[in-house]
């Protein structure tokens, strides 16, 4: 009998702590509802800053791929040069036309998926 009791008092227990997790997951849950429904205006505000450099992210891409594609349209391939600079001042050059040509396909690629990446974000986003 007293293992019974015990068993009913220990499930009392764990369905009563259950129910205050599941309040507080509740109670949670609705505060951000409210924040995202009923934002602040120093929320507002704080998104829009956020979706201003996620437009001003666009617009750098957006300029490097244009730059990119005009460099292809002008560049004949046999006088072409890469230098490549650190800021230890060390410097590295590339001559040869088929390694800057990979390069440069390689760079494009790169801008159009972050291109389309920072697109996706921008469309998603809401303030």
């Amino acid at each position: 009998m007293s293992n019974t009791k015990t068993a009913v008092k220990k499930e009392t227990a764990k369905i009563e702590k259950a129910q205050q997790v599941n309040s507080a997951e509740v109670k949670k849950s609705a505060s951000q509802i409210d924040e995202i429904l009923n934002p602040t205006a120093d929320a507002r505000i704080k998104k829009l800053e956020t979706f201003n450099r996620l437009a001003e992210k666009k617009a750098k891409i957006d300029t490097k791929l244009n730059e990119l594609v005009n460099y292809n349209a002008s560049n004949d391939g046999t006088n072409s040069k890469m230098d490549f600079s650190a800021n230890n001042g060390y410097h590295f050059g590339i001559s040869n036309p088929e390694t800057i040509k990979k390069l440069l396909a390689f760079v494009k690629d790169e801008l159009v998926q972050l291109k389309e990446t920072t697109e996706k974000e921008i469309v998603s986003f809401s303030i």
